[in-house]
């Protein structure tokens, strides 16, 4: 009897039948979430009981979804709490990140489930659906009320010709303007920050990242953002001009199409006393997926050199500079004697729609030789429609030249399809035991944690040398 007790004891503490609203506190209770279920799905945050985030609705739209009508009924919740250590293969901010959570996990009715985290320096919540087949998104709800017109750090994205809203190279400047100067009409890419006059900052973004589009923010009613997706591609044309990319020509009604028992991505909400916390805050890195490589001591990011205007920035040599084997052995021995890992190739080592037909300028086979003789590896630029046209060929081309890392370039999207561009690409890297680094790319959410041998540059850099190049 006493044994049944027990049992029934433990279970009613892991499982409750839940009412119209539960609320969860981060460990050192600073941090309040409030989840209303019932005919709408909404959530609230406070900090030390003052409103951060007001009544914001979520929810998941699921084309031919069954059994809506009980879409937040709640059938189960389960709370627990985690204290580990995660050990980073390639430390970022730090090499041993304490992972520190409570969390709510609500199962409903529907094949739907919410959870709900919550940390010291921040909340986050995903969808988790329970399909047996896949499943269609027409679209995410992710909104977010502030009780005021507080400050807002964003960065706009800019419509550019020829193409839709959706295509941006992610390196927009950050403006800072009041909420109420976000309109439906203003798209934005994340992280943003959302600044009160009094009170903690927060940090608007999102992590494991992956079959999914990307999450802009758009301005809504009064004090309120909202998440935007780009619809999937359905066709696509290559843009021509200097380096060539892929461009969407028709989008779905719907954001992606995916398996049907599946996580979604994290929404993030960091949320910082101070400044000076800010930039030290991981808690995008710690809601990652592990990492899916195995073994890791082959990855060794450090130094090299990125000379990009490679026939103007060298002076009082014994050679005509420019994209040839002399410059490229020049750059090898600058490497050797400043004590940096490895040179790049930049743009124009081969021709961007052929990777194979290499600048007749330049004895690859030479300078590969070279470079191991010296101790320096090789870094290869690439375009990224190239390279996944090229992808295995290209990979074990590298491997006999000595390359341990590659940039691709001029993705400019994070719709699905884009995404999922990504993950094809480092895990192949993986495979040949190559870095790869993406530029013109959306945010890494994460990305590091899942492919610690990938890492994502979003910089005004290619701009200038685009610039600089005209």
């Amino acid at each position: 009897m006493k044994i049944l007790i027990a049992a029934l004891l433990l279970c009613s503490s892991q499982w409750t039948f839940a009412a119209d609203e539960q609320e969860l506190l981060s460990p050192d209770g600073s941090i309040r979430i409030v989840i209303e279920t019932g005919q709408q799905l909404r959530y609230s945050v406070y900090y030390k009981n003052s409103p951060l985030l007001q009544s914001s609705a979520i929810d998941l739209l699921i084309q031919d979804a069954k059994a809506m009508s009980a879409k937040w009924k709640v059938q189960k919740a389960a709370r627990r709490s985690n204290n580990s250590i995660i050990i980073s293969p390639v430390p970022e901010k730090r090499k041993n990140i304490p992972d520190i959570y409570n969390e709510l996990s609500i199962r409903f009715r529907s094949p739907l489930t919410l959870v709900f985290r919550a940390y010291n320096d921040g909340i986050a919540y995903r969808f988790i659906t329970h399909y047996s087949d896949s499943i269609v998104i027409e679209n995410e709800i992710s909104e977010y009320q502030f009780p005021a017109n507080h400050i807002v750090y964003y960065p706009e994205v800019v419509k550019r010709n020829e193409v839709d809203i959706y295509h941006t190279s992610f390196e927009e400047p950050y403006q800072v303007k009041p909420l109420d100067s976000m309109t439906d009409k203003t798209l934005c890419f994340s992280p943003i920050l959302v600044a009160p006059a009094e009170g903690p900052k927060m940090v608007i973004t999102e992590s494991d990242l992956e079959d999914y589009p990307g999450m802009f923010i758009t301005g809504s009613a009064a004090n309120k953002l909202k998440g935007d997706f780009a619809p999937y591609p359905l066709e696509e044309t290559i843009l021509p001009g200097e380096f060539p990319a892929a461009i969407v020509t028709k989008r779905a009604a719907y954001i992606a199409r995916t398996k049907g028992s599946r996580s979604f991505p994290w929404r993030v909400l960091i949320i910082s006393a101070n400044d000076k916390e800010l930039p030290a805050n991981d808690i995008v890195y710690r809601l990652a997926s592990s990492s899916r490589i195995t073994e890791t001591a082959w990855i060794n990011p450090g130094q090299g050199t990125d000379e990009w205007i490679i026939g103007v920035n060298l002076f009082n040599v014994p050679f005509k500079t420019g994209v040839n084997t002399a410059t490229y052995k020049y750059y090898i021995d600058f490497a050797k004697r400043f004590g940096f890992e490895r040179i790049m190739l930049d743009a124009g080592w081969s021709d961007y729609k052929d990777l194979f037909k290499i600048n007749p300028n330049l004895n690859m086979d030479t300078i590969a030789a070279y470079a191991r003789q010296q101790g320096v590896k090789l870094s290869m630029w690439t375009l990224a429609i190239t390279l996944e046209k090229q992808l295995e060929p290209a990979l074990d081309q590298f491997n006999k030249w000595g390359v341990d890392f590659i940039m691709t370039d001029f993705m400019d999207r994070d719709d699905q399809k884009m995404v999922n561009f990504y993950f094809k690409m480092a895990e192949a890297a993986a495979r040949h035991k190559i870095m790869i680094m993406f530029h013109g790319a959306f945010k890494g959410a994460g990305f590091s944690r899942t492919w610690p041998n990938a890492t994502i540059w979003r910089s005004e850099e290619r701009r200038v040398g685009k610039e600089c190049r005209s």
